[in-house]
């Protein structure tokens, strides 16, 4: 699985959880999710099977917590070829500034991104979302993606 196949499969499965109003560019929390999972499928990939990854796998992976996720991704994204799939990781472990004195601006926290899981929360996406991730996998399932 190539990082771009894995990447438009994250799509499909946090789209079945994300509402079509916040699948943007510009949203935090569909970069997160969406990110968490194309990370876990190309880990996946390369770990055991180069062919589609089955979302039982990417489930219980995610299940297991961002520790775990970190785990399996780390190694992956090190040795990672792709740019974008090095790109993703970077910024999926990236940690937040805290909010300015002044007036509260999320927008600026997050680098003109909303975001409304964890607003305000300094931590890494791939901490915060991972329950979000494994909730899209679920719905996935259940609508037979």
């Amino acid at each position: 699985m190539t990082w771009n196949q894995a990447a438009e499969r994250a799509g499909q499965i946090a789209a079945a959880d994300v509402p079509p109003a916040l699948r943007s560019a510009d949203h935090w929390d569909w970069v997160a999710i969406r990110g968490v999972l194309a990370v876990v499928l190309q880990a996946l990939a390369v770990q055991t099977a180069p062919g589609d990854v089955p979302l039982r796998d990417v489930l219980e992976v995610l299940e297991r917590g961002p520790a775990h996720v970190r785990r399996i991704v780390e190694p992956v994204a090190r040795a990672a070829t792709e740019s974008a799939a090095a790109d993703t990781w970077r910024w999926l472990t990236r940690t937040w500034p805290r909010p300015s004195a002044g007036p509260h601006d999320l927008r600026a926290q997050y680098g003109g991104m909303s975001r409304g899981i964890g607003a305000g929360h300094t931590g890494a996406a791939v901490d915060t979302v991972t329950p979000w991730a494994a909730r899209a996998v679920e719905r996935a399932m259940e609508q037979g993606l």
